[in-house]
């Protein structure tokens, strides 16, 4: 299956997304992140492969288009992507409510449109493995990659289809700064206003650690981000980066075992406040430090398996096209030579 894809305009993206839509994940500094974490996994021919296939003007770094998906999926958001919502059911996958479990055949239609966040990633995978692909089909297939392997891992982005994962479970998140507030929009206390359950998870967790112990510097988060993982989860990398499902297992790009994964969370962590009392749409939550204490390292795990499993999906295209490209041109090459000398 090969959906169609218009043509791409060269740009940087530099912005930040607070919308409580459901197509949303991570929010600007989640997806950067998962760019950041996973290029610093890429091989050198990767490095080359990703500045070749990314918009010239970003240089290769794919934080700066991670939130590209997001930015088109909106005709009020980019001139140049009017037409683009058709991309908008491609950012997630809705499960049954409580069922805890992902069932590809039903709730992805796997036999019809596959169209969710489990299918975009197969299918842009092989768009971008395939060499007679146009360099802007791939590129396009490279940008989504990097989005929608973000996306996958936030667990809302897996959410209960009776919520809208979590967009219709409204509430707060009160937690006193044990500093002055920098932000616009912080008034003493972090997220003192309304605002949902999927909204927190994207963007509300991140930015109020990044503001507590980072000053709200994204790359100061992403060098402890770096460490956690090269010191405390050194030992997970190859499991994160292992492929249990044999219809995915070409590319590593295993996006049902992926979302599987979401499935306890979901019912253990997100949809619980601290009293373990679940959360629904009839009631508003209103959780505090204890929420916020017992799931930032769930959600910081979720970023990093993203980015290693995005970097490894990269490094296993690249392994499978550039380098066996270049190892059939060298037995070529070696044939011609040998066919002319024996002449």
């Amino acid at each position: 299956m090969l959906w169609h894809l218009s043509s791409i305009t060269f740009f940087s993206v530099v912005f930040l997304l607070v919308s409580s839509s459901s197509v949303y994940g991570w929010g600007f500094d989640g997806h950067a992140l998962v760019a950041r974490i996973a290029q610093t996994l890429l091989t050198d021919e990767s490095t080359t492969f990703v500045r070749d296939h990314l918009p010239s003007d970003v240089e290769g770094d794919m934080s700066l288009v991670a939130s590209w998906a997001d930015r088109i999926v909106y005709p009020d958001t980019d001139p140049d992507y009017l037409n683009w919502q058709w991309s908008k059911p491609l950012h997630y996958v809705n499960t049954k409510d409580w069922a805890c479990v992902y069932d590809r055949q039903n709730d992805c239609d796997w036999t019809g449109g596959q169209r969710c966040v489990d299918g975009a990633i197969q299918n842009y995978t092989r768009r971008l493995a395939d060499s007679q692909q146009d360099p802007i089909q791939r590129q396009e297939a490279l940008q989504f990659l990097i989005h929608f392997i973000g996306d996958l891992h936030q667990p809302l982005h897996a959410g209960f289809v009776g919520d809208r994962g979590g967009n219709e479970i409204r509430g707060k998140l009160y937690i006193k700064f044990k500093k002055k507030p920098i932000c616009f929009f912080e008034t003493g206390y972090f997220l003192n206003q309304r605002t949902n359950l999927h909204s927190l998870w994207d963007t509300g967790l991140i930015k109020h650690r990044m503001s507590q112990d980072f000053n709200s510097e994204q790359t100061l988060y992403f060098d402890y981000l770096l460490n956690q993982l090269n010191t405390i989860y050194a030992e997970n990398i190859s499991d994160w980066a292992q492929c249990r499902s044999s219809d995915e297992s070409r590319f590593l790009a295993c996006s049902t075992s992926w979302i599987s994964e979401n499935g306890k969370l979901l019912c253990d962590l997100v949809y619980v406040d601290e009293n373990d009392q679940p959360m629904s749409p009839s009631k508003q939550f209103n959780v505090g430090r204890t929420y916020y204490n017992t799931r930032i390292d769930t959600l910081e795990q979720r970023l990093l398996q993203a980015g290693v499993r995005l970097g490894t999906v990269i490094n296993k295209i690249v392994q499978l096209t550039v380098k066996g490209k270049k190892s059939g041109e060298t037995c070529f090459g070696t044939m011609l030579l040998m066919i002319v000398l024996f002449s």
